[in-house]
């Protein structure tokens, strides 16, 4: 038979919300802060430059077919509308 487990502190109670708020901002902020890389990839990527795909993808650690996908969004508008998306 186990034993019953004991409540939560209000202290502890109030430590676990603020981590998980802290969580909850941080992934907020990966979410923009990806959504930035996948823009800059991509103006980047569209460049017609011989090799800068898959310079881009290189210094990234992506494929220069990822590269290629977001340079296509990127031209075609896509990656400021998920941004906008996002923002809302």
């Amino acid at each position: 038979m186990r034993a019953a487990s004991e409540p939560l502190t209000d202290d502890e109670k109030t430590d676990l919300d603020d981590a998980l708020k802290a969580v909850r901002r941080a992934e907020q902020a990966l979410a923009r802060a990806q959504a930035h890389l996948n823009r800059t990839v991509g103006r980047i990527g569209s460049a017609d430059r011989y090799g800068q795909k898959a310079a881009a993808g290189r210094r990234v650690g992506w494929s220069r077919q990822h590269v290629t996908t977001l340079a296509n969004a990127y031209r075609a508008g896509e990656l400021d509308q998920e941004e906008r998306t996002e923002a809302a």
